[in-house]
């Protein structure tokens, strides 16, 4: 059945000439100017929130950060708590257990303690032997709370430990958190010598030691992991996460090195420079040299020029990937970001136990 109405409507619409029809398409949609300014609109919002969410993904990285070394430094007032003094770093090179692994039973790594072998000694890193089975495994299982999220290097990698013409490859865990040996301005941890802060060779300082007060002496500072291979030469922009060696045998060698380098322009001597250790911070359950859980204050924090070492002696400072300064912990357990701008005198009293500074707010 046919209507009427529409039939009538569409021979009214057929019998007027073509230009008078009233039918268009219609069609809807952007034109390329509103679609211009709509990207330009959107690359607007992506460019003031984009800083926003980086800012917010650092402060979360550096609040992780805070949480690890007041997980730490919580073990470590457990560990004296049980034994009326704070452990202390092996007694040689190959014993020298790092006071982070004494403390796993500490902060909820029974298990992980429980593998390492005391009685078997450690054995050396930098030897075709490496570790002693089974702490060797331990070495290579990664320990979350000794990690600063921050960190761009692996937690665990192959590390080549090279001495002299022979290199040895081990697989470690690194760590990010060091102990407090002093300021770097007396004697050096390594060779068992007492220094001016809590750890050294064999040492068992006590709360009744520390006279410059818990809260203002440092127990661990954060430091960078390096990729785990030595380099001739390493761009200026990465010098910081290697260590640069010099050459000699002994403390005086050392201190001759560490005084000239402080008087030489950063560029140049990182330029100058051919002998890189990239192995800083690479394994956890060594205490001695720049491979271990050890750290001296002799720089402010991500000072331009390099740590320093010359065989297992050390000239460090605290370095990290947060912006303007690095995470520390105090003897008494609190944790505090301390800049890059702080003022060397103030600052380096903080890794003295006896130097008995008066110091303001940090």
């Amino acid at each position: 059945m046919s209507c009427p109405l529409f039939y009538n409507a569409l021979s009214d619409q057929l019998d007027r000439p073509a230009g008078r029809r009233t039918f268009q398409a219609r069609t809807s949609g952007f034109t390329l100017v509103e679609l211009l300014v709509v990207i330009a609109i959107i690359g607007i919002l992506v460019g003031l929130l984009l800083p926003a969410v980086q800012a917010a993904r650092s402060a979360a990285r550096r609040m992780s950060c805070s949480n690890n070394m007041k997980q730490v430094s919580l073990a470590l007032q457990n560990y004296h708590s049980a034994f009326k003094r704070f452990p202390g770093i092996g007694d040689a090179i190959d014993n020298g257990w790092s006071v982070q692994s004494q403390l796993l039973p500490y902060a909820e790594q029974s298990g992980l303690h429980d593998l390492i072998n005391y009685g078997a000694g450690l054995g050396r890193a930098a030897s075709a032997e490496g570790f002693n089975s089974p702490n060797d495994q331990a070495a290579a299982t990664v320990v979350p709370f000794f990690i600063c999220p921050s960190d761009d290097v692996e937690a665990k990698k192959v590390v080549v430990y090279t001495r002299g013409r022979n290199s040895y490859e081990w697989e470690h865990a690194g760590l990010n958190y060091a102990v407090n040996v002093g300021t770097g301005t007396d004697n050096f941890v390594d060779y068992g010598d007492k220094t001016d802060g809590l750890f050294w060779r064999n040492s068992s300082t006590r709360f009744r030691d520390i006279l410059d007060g818990t809260s203002t002496t440092i127990v661990l500072a954060e430091t960078l992991k390096g990729d785990g291979f030595d380099q001739s030469t390493v761009p200026y922009q990465v010098s910081h996460k290697f260590v640069a060696n010099g050459s000699g045998r002994d403390v005086e060698d050392m201190r001759a090195f560490r005084d000239s380098v402080m008087a030489t322009d950063p560029l140049t001597f990182v330029a100058s420079q051919t002998s890189w250790s990239g192995t800083r911070g690479a394994n956890w359950i060594s205490g001695f040299g720049s491979s271990g859980g050890s750290i001296n204050g002799w720089y402010t924090p991500n000072h331009p020029l390099p740590d320093l070492s010359i065989r297992a002696y050390q000239a460090t400072g605290p370095r990290s990937n947060h912006t303007g300064g690095v995470m520390i912990s105090m003897a008494d357990g609190s944790v505090h970001f301390i800049t890059d701008s702080i003022e060397l005198e103030t600052y380096r009293s903080l890794w003295t136990t006896k130097g008995r500074e008066v110091i303001g707010e940090i």
